[in-house]
């Protein structure tokens, strides 16, 4: 377990930890433009790697494939870390998210596999918290690298703690789960491939360019192409990089459902608060940063207990526990003023820790229950995947909101008028995310109870037992 959130927390803290370095890297490498390639590039590579992560944790093993992206995402860092201009540091990101895609889909899966049927919802929770903290701490460890030492820790910081994992990972690990040796399907990867990286590029820029510039729509268009025929050409092969039959599993699906409604919450509180308190409130990006903490240490809290009531009575009551408390912090969020009280903001975000580690977890663990063995790796990377697109989504949809309230508002001279104006802006924005909270509350009352649960569970444990006989 451990072995698994150390890999896990790396990949995860490099989505957030360098977007706040990024003027001082601009500066430091003399790139008048393009900077945000930082970033995007990584979260594009991450984004392609996670297709094939099923086929190669079948095919390999899950041990395997986890040391040998621990080794490239080490890798990518030291050249990223050694990189003496934005081409090359860009170049190196997309090593990193290579290797760092198939970490949090494989590790999941692994964890998955180790722990007993009714144990998976505790198990998962507690590997949860490593995707709870990481993005809450990056901005924090980020501020103080970039402030206090130098841009280049914020990728050599992963050199020695990935050599250590990937020795841990060796000792350690056991390679456990289902295999299966069947052809590699190149053309359902370069289908999904062009379809994903169209559509997050779509998502990516169109705040800037606008939903119907032709930039926008002609990659919404192209994107949504190549996944169609990514769908057609799969439905014909028995040897599919993506067996889309696990769709038809009701519970499966709805768990994905609940899972992008309650992203969409996360990363916009993620995104835009910091945005709003730095903006607005003139606040440092390490005071923003440490205002996070709270969120990430109640999450930490109810990642656990979340899957661990899920392991009794199942998904439904801590679903919509937490997709409750998710909608009750996007409206104290929503409600704000200029001079609104600190410790409101910090109970919104102590509130929107509950609400995700009570409703993440036990969506994840479910949605695997309803599955064969055979699925399990497939489907984290499915997962992950609609983690990934979902909040690319919704980041570029409350983008575009924001950017309408304020160009439709009137300007004025005084900076106190402009303030309040902007925060009216953002408060329509956490009401966006109060309703897409709502949304995955009312979907989380269709989940599994007690007794399906129960079923489930039964399922899953004869079907591994069956498995270790044969």
């Amino acid at each position: 377990m451990g072995v698994v959130l150390m890999g896990t927390f790396m990949v995860i803290l490099d989505t957030t930890i360098v977007n706040v370095a990024l003027p001082q890297i601009g500066i430091a490498l003399g790139a008048g433009s393009g900077i945000e390639w930082v970033v995007t590039a990584y979260l594009l590579a991450v984004g392609l790697a996670q297709p094939p992560t099923g086929w190669l944790a079948d095919r390999f093993g899950r041990k395997r494939l986890f040391i040998a992206s621990l080794a490239l995402f080490g890798v990518g860092s030291l050249l990223a870390a050694l990189s003496p201009n934005l081409q090359l540091l860009v170049a190196s990101r997309v090593v990193q998210g290579l290797g760092g895609g198939a970490l949090a889909p494989v590790g999941m899966a692994m964890i998955y596999e180790l722990f007993p049927a009714d144990r998976r919802g505790t198990a998962l929770g507690i590997w949860g918290v490593a995707a709870m903290a990481a993005p809450a701490f990056g901005p924090v460890i980020g501020g103080y690298l970039v402030t206090n030492v130098s841009w280049h820790w914020l990728f050599l910081i992963n050199v020695p703690i990935g050599a250590l994992a990937i020795v841990a990972a060796l000792r350690l690990l056991r390679d456990t789960g289902y295999k299966e040796r069947r052809p590699f399907d190149g053309v359902g990867l370069g289908l999904i491939s062009i379809g994903l990286v169209a559509l997050l590029l779509a998502f990516s820029g169109a705040g800037d360019w606008g939903w119907g510039s032709v930039k926008t729509l002609s990659l919404l268009v192209a994107g949504g192409l190549f996944l169609a025929l990514f769908a057609l050409w799969v439905g014909r092969r028995e040897d599919a990089l993506i067996d889309l039959s696990m769709f038809r599993v009701p519970i499966f699906t709805l768990t994905l459902g609940v899972i992008g409604a309650t992203v969409i919450v996360q990363f916009g509180i993620l995104v835009f608060l910091p945005l709003q308190l730095e903006t607005v409130r003139q606040l440092t990006a390490l005071q923003v940063g440490t205002m996070l903490v709270p969120m990430a240490v109640a999450g930490a809290i109810t990642f656990p207990l979340g899957g661990r009531i899920t392991d009794r009575i199942g998904a439904r009551v801590p679903v919509v526990v937490g997709s409750v408390l998710l909608c009750a912090a996007a409206l104290i969020l929503s409600r704000l003023e200029v001079d609104s009280p600190v410790s409101l903001i910090e109970t919104a975000l102590v509130l929107q820790g509950f609400g995700f580690g009570f409703s993440m977890m036990p969506n994840s663990v479910t949605g695997l229950n309803a599955l064969p063995g055979r699925f399990v790796a497939q489907a984290t990377s499915v997962r992950q995947l609609n983690v990934r697109v979902m909040a690319s989504f919704g980041v570029a949809l409350l983008a575009t909101i924001l950017a309408i309230k304020l160009d439709g508002m009137p300007t004025t001279g005084t900076a106190v008028a402009g303030s309040a104006i902007a925060q009216d802006a953002y408060n329509t924005v956490f009401l966006t995310m109060a309703f897409s909270a709502a949304l995955a509350a009312v979907l989380g009352l269709f989940l599994p109870g007690r007794e399906r649960n129960r079923q489930l569970q039964a399922d899953r444990a004869a079907e591994f037992s069956a498995a270790d006989t044969v």
